[in-house]
C-alpha cells in the first residue's frame, strides 16, 4: 500500500484568506490561490488552487483547478486534482482527473476519477430503432 502524503500549505501560499472568524454565504470566484479557514455556504469557483483547512466548514459546490481538503466539505466538487488529508470529512460527489486520500479521512459520496467532467455527463437517450 502506498502512503499518501498531502503537502503542507502555509497562509503565505494563498493570495486570498478567509480566516477562522469569518463566514461567507453566496457565490465566490477567485483567480489566485485561496485558503479557507472559516465557514462558507454557496458556490466557490477557483481558476487556481483552493485550500480548505482543518478549521473550515464548507457547504458549497466547488469548481477548482487543484483542491486540498483538510476540513469539512459538503457538496459537489469538480477539480483537476483533489487531495484529502487525514482530517478531511467530505460528503457529496467528486469529479476529478486524480484523487488522493490520506488514511483517516472520511469520504461519503460518489467519485468519478480519471475522466474529464464533460465525459461523465449522461448520454442522450437514443430513440429505439424502428423496424421497416
Amino acid at each position: 500500500m502506498v502512503d499518501v502524503r498531502i503537502k503542507n500549505v502555509e497562509e503565505s501560499d494563498a493570495d486570498t484568506l478567509l480566516s477562522e472568524d469569518m463566514s461567507f454565504e453566496g457565490s465566490m470566484k477567485v483567480s489566485r490561490p485561496a485558503m479557507i479557514k472559516g465557514k462558507v455556504t454557496g458556490q466557490i469557483e477557483s481558476d487556481s488552487n483552493l485550500f480548505i483547512e482543518k478549521e473550515a466548514d464548507v457547504k458549497a459546490d466547488v469548481k477548482a483547478d487543484e483542491l486540498s481538503v483538510k476540513g469539512n466539505l459538503s457538496g459537489t466538487v469538480q477539480a483537476s486534482v483533489i487531495e484529502m488529508g487525514s482530517s478531511a470529512v467530505f460528503s457529496g460527489d467528486v469529479t476529478a482527473r486524480s484523487l488522493a486520500m490520506e488514511s483517516g479521512c472520511t469520504f461519503n459520496g460518489t467519485s468519478h476519477i480519471g475522466a474529464a467532467p464533460s465525459a461523465l455527463e449522461p448520454a442522450a437517450e437514443e430513440a429505439p430503432a424502428q423496424e421497416e
